[in-house]
This record gives structure tokens, sequence and C-alpha cells, in this order.
């Protein structure tokens, strides 16, 4: 059975739009993923401290932009889509990553609990253990 990801979108581009996961649109979905992350490999190669703010930027900016690749939309509807609520569109968008390939969208949320946990894990070390490597 066909898995889709609705995007309702019909209070700024005039109609709601549902995808499935055909080979195309999974293509295009692996295309985006893997320029999500060259942007936020930009960031890290760009920024001796990085700020999550500018890994969400660059997050939300790619996740609007590759929303519009995989519906197909025009220059004018892409900009439309900057008025519409991005939670709405990161759903959409995360969902359709999720259930078409199983991979996940990253997001600042994930990644700051990532270093909080790294953070911990690295305090709750054993000096002595440290030391001797």
């Amino acid at each position: 059975m066909a898995k889709t990801a609705t995007l309702k979108a019909k209070n700024f581009l005039g109609k709601d739009f549902t995808i499935m996961d055909s080979m195309a649109n999974i293509k295009k979905i692996n295309a985006g993923i893997k320029e999500l992350y060259k942007r936020i490999n930009e960031v890290d190669e760009k920024e001796d401290n990085p700020l999550f703010a500018d890994y969400n930027t660059v997050i939300t900016e790619e996740v609007v932009k590759q929303t519009a690749k995989l519906l197909n939309l025009t220059k004018e509807d892409t900009k439309k889509l900057e008025s519409m609520s991005y939670a709405d569109i990161s759903d959409f968008y995360s969902t359709a990553v999720d259930s078409f390939t199983g991979m996940a969208v990253p997001n600042v949320r994930e990644m700051q609990e990532q270093q909080k946990k790294a953070v911990e894990a690295l305090s709750q070390q054993d000096p002595k253990q440290s030391s001797e490597n």
C-alpha cells in the first residue's frame, strides 16, 4: 500500500498537496537530505563555534526549498511557502522523509539533546581513567 504525505496549503497555494512514495519522490527526498546535510557541514566548516541559530537557519531554509522541489512548485509558489506555518511545512516534509525513506530531518532540538548527552557523558568519566589514556 502506498505511503502518502499531505501538505494542507489551500489558503496559500490554492490547493492541498498529497504525494506518495514513488521512486521519483524518493529520489527528490534523497537529494534534498544530502543538500541539507551539506549545508549543515558548511556551517561547521565556516564557524569555529557555530550557534544553534546558525543550524536552524540552514535547516528551515532547506526544508522550505526541498518541499518546493518535492511539490514541483513555481518560484512564485515557493515564495508563498514562506508565509505558511513552518510547523506545517516541516511536519509535511519530515513525514515524507521518515515514512518514504526511514531517514529523519535533522532539527535543532535533537542536536541540543545530543550535545547535552555528550557533555553529561564527558562529565561522568572517571578522571583517573582519562589521564591514563
